[in-house]
């Protein structure tokens, strides 16, 4: 493989065929490198760079790789924000209502669709070279009491519990997205006995 190839994969990190191919590598390219150990096939269509850093999140990573407009949110976002002690065994991404959702061998994936994907609240962070959509911290916390169906109202209560002790939350942006997704009614009495 050429080096200049081998130099453009390091980039990336973890990439897919599609990837590889907008950098003029093509599938039997991939094939021989895989063979001479430069890079690893993690799964279908899904390869990583033998030399990169490997970190908690690898698995954010290797779901933003294949949805790319999927955000990572509740549970997992609480896990990357360091705001609960559970280690989901799901990421859970968050898909507009209406995508097809992205098929992953692995990690587990959780989707939750929903029309409220826009801006708010979501910063993108790099892990592993891969650029990923996260809910922010105040976002998570309203999401979580947003979906409190599926995650629990306990779960829910402890990230705001946990986010205040560590202080971690600013007050102005969580009020704010609490109008926006209209949960200050569901919010209200839990803020105020915290």
């Amino acid at each position: 493989m050429n080096p200049i190839h081998l130099e453009q994969l390091k980039k990336l990190s973890i990439f897919t065929t599609s990837d590889a191919a907008k950098c003029d590598i093509t599938r039997a390219a991939l094939s021989r490198a895989v063979e001479k150990g430069f890079i690893e096939r993690l799964q279908r269509g899904l390869y990583g760079y033998i030399g990169r850093e490997e970190s908690e999140m690898q698995s954010f990573a290797e779901v933003a790789v294949r949805a790319k407009k999927g955000v990572i949110c509740l549970l997992s976002a609480l896990r990357y924000h360091n705001l609960t002690t559970e280690a989901p065994f799901q990421v859970w991404v968050c898909i507009r209502k209406g995508e097809r959702a992205p098929k992953v061998d692995y990690p587990n994936i959780r989707i939750i669709r929903s029309r409220d994907t826009e801006d708010i609240g979501i910063i993108t962070t790099v892990i592993d070279g891969v650029p990923v959509l996260v809910t922010d911290a105040e976002r998570t916390i309203v999401d979580c009491f947003k979906f409190r169906s599926k995650v629990g109202i306990d779960v829910a209560i402890a990230a705001l519990k946990e986010a205040k002790r560590a202080k971690k939350l600013d007050q102005g942006k969580l009020w704010k997205y609490a109008k926006h997704f209209r949960m200050t009614n569901i919010m209200m009495p839990y803020m105020e006995a915290i």
